[in-house]
C-alpha cells in the first residue's frame, strides 16, 4: 500500500502584522516554555500537547537552533531576527507588495499514522517518521536553500503531525523573488515528484502518481477556489467536532460537578442527622435534670417543713418549761422531799433530763438568773 505526501506552498505573506502573528503561531511552543502566550486562531490545536512540539531557528551558519528569549522578548522574535537579517542581502529595495515568506507544510499522509504509527499521540513520533520528515526537511533546504528557510516547527498538537517551514524567496544574486522558486504548474509538479522521491528513497511507501488534486492544483487556479471552498467546509466540520467536544466536556464537567453537589448534600443530610439525634439526646438529658432539680427542690422543701415543725414543737415545749407560775417558784424553794433533798434541785435535775431528751440546748445554772433562797420550811 503506497501513500501520500502534502507538499503545500500556496500562502504569501508580505509586509505588516501578518508575519509577526505567523511566526508567534509556529513557534507557539518556545513562546509558551518561555511564558509568552499568545491568542491562537488554530481551534484544531490540542494546548496541552503544544510543549510537544519542536521548533528551530536558523543559526546563520548552516544549521537550525533552538530560539531563546532575548532582553525579555517572546523566542518567536527570533524568526523576525533572522528574516530582516537575509533580506538586508537583497541589493534593490523592496516592493510595498513584496512577498516576504513562502510558507510550506510537510505532512505525511494521515492513513500511513493510523496503520503504521497510531500511538504516536501516547508514545511521540516512531523513528520510521522521524527520518521520512527529516528527508522532507532536508530536500526543502536542498530545493530552496538553507539559508532561505528562516526556521520550522514539527506541530505534534494538532490532528496529524505536519511540519511547518518559513522560506524566504531570497536569490542567489541578491533579488527577492518567489517565482524564482515558484516558476509555474509545470515546476510546481516538478517539486511534489522530487519531494516524494527524497521521501521514497528514506523507505517510505510513497504514491508516485499525480492525482486528480494535484494536476488541478498545479494547472487551474479554479481548483484553488474549491479548495478554498474544501478548506471551509472541513473547517466548519472541525469547528462543528470541537464544538462537540466542548460540549461533552462541558456536560461530563456538569456531571461531575452535580455528584459532587449530590456527595456534599448526603454528607449534610448525614451531619444534620447527627446533630438532631444529638440535640434529642441533650433534651432528654436536660428534661430527666429538669425533674431531678424539681423533686430535690420538693425534698428540701419538705424537709424544711419538717425541720420548722420540728422547731416550733421544741421552742413550745421550752416555753412550757420555761414558764413556771411564781407560786410554783415559791413553792419549790420552800419545801424538801422526804430524803431532805429540796424539791428545786430534784424539779431542775427533771427539767434538764426532759430537755436532753426534747433536744434542746440544756441551760445550766450560770445561763439562768439565780434566785435568793429562803430557808427550807418543814
Amino acid at each position: 500500500m503506497s501513500f501520500t505526501i502534502t507538499f503545500d506552498a500556496s500562502l504569501k505573506v508580505k509586509r505588516g502584522p501578518h508575519a509577526k502573528n505567523l511566526f508567534r503561531h509556529i513557534a507557539r511552543d518556545v513562546d509558551q516554555a518561555a511564558d509568552h502566550y499568545f491568542p491562537q486562531r488554530n481551534v484544531n490545536i490540542v494546548p496541552a500537547r503544544t510543549p510537544l512540539n519542536v521548533t528551530r531557528v536558523n543559526d546563520g551558519a548552516g544549521g537550525f537552533r533552538w530560539p531563546v528569549t532575548i532582553d525579555g522578548r517572546p523566542p518567536s522574535d527570533e524568526f523576525d531576527d533572522y528574516l530582516k537579517h537575509r533580506l538586508r542581502s537583497v541589493h534593490r529595495p523592496l516592493r510595498r507588495d513584496a512577498v516576504l515568506m513562502r510558507p510550506i507544510v510537510l505532512q505525511l499522509d494521515p492513513t500511513w499514522f493510523a496503520t503504521q504509527n497510531s500511538d504516536w499521540r501516547e508514545n511521540h513520533l516512531s523513528a520510521e517518521a522521524r527520518r521520512y520528515m527529516a528527508a522532507a526537511m532536508d530536500w526543502v533546504c536542498a530545493e530552496f536553500g538553507q539559508p532561505n528557510v528562516v526556521g520550522w516547527s514539527l506541530h505534534l498538537d494538532e490532528y496529524h503531525p505536519q511540519i511547518q517551514v518559513l522560506m524566504t524567496p531570497v536569490t542567489e544574486d541578491g533579488r527577492l523573488s518567489q517565482m524564482e522558486f515558484f516558476k509555474g504548474p509545470h515546476d510546481l509538479k516538478r517539486q511534489h515528484s522530487a519531494l516524494r522521491a527524497a521521501v521514497a528513497a528514506s523507505g517510505y511507501d510513497v504514491e508516485h502518481r499525480v492525482t486528480e488534486r494535484s494536476r488541478e492544483h498545479l494547472s487551474s487556479s479554479d481548483f484553488q477556489a474549491r479548495a478554498d471552498r474544501l478548506r471551509a467546509g472541513a473547517m466548519k466540520l472541525d469547528l462543528d467536532i470541537a464544538e462537540t467536544e466542548a460540549i461533552a466536556m462541558r456536560l461530563r464537567s456538569r456531571v461531575s460537578v452535580v455528584d459532587n453537589r449530590e456527595a456534599e448534600l448526603a454528607s449534610r443530610e448525614r451531619e444534620a442527622a447527627a446533630a438532631r439525634e444529638a440535640l434529642q439526646q441533650a433534651l432528654l438529658r436536660a428534661r430527666e435534670a429538669e425533674q431531678s432539680a424539681r423533686r430535690a427542690q420538693a425534698n428540701a422543701v419538705r424537709a424544711l417543713d419538717d425541720a420548722n415543725s420540728e422547731r416550733s414543737r421544741l421552742e413550745q415545749a421550752s416555753a412550757r418549761l420555761e414558764s413556771l407560775p411564781p407560786y410554783f417558784e415559791r413553792w419549790l424553794d420552800r419545801t424538801t422531799s422526804k430524803d431532805g433533798t429540796p424539791l428545786r434541785e430534784r424539779f431542775d435535775r427533771d427539767r434538764a433530763k426532759m430537755r436532753r431528751q426534747a433536744g434542746a440546748p440544756i441551760y445550766n445554772d450560770s445561763m439562768t438568773p439565780t434566785k435568793p433562797r429562803p430557808g427550807v420550811e418543814y
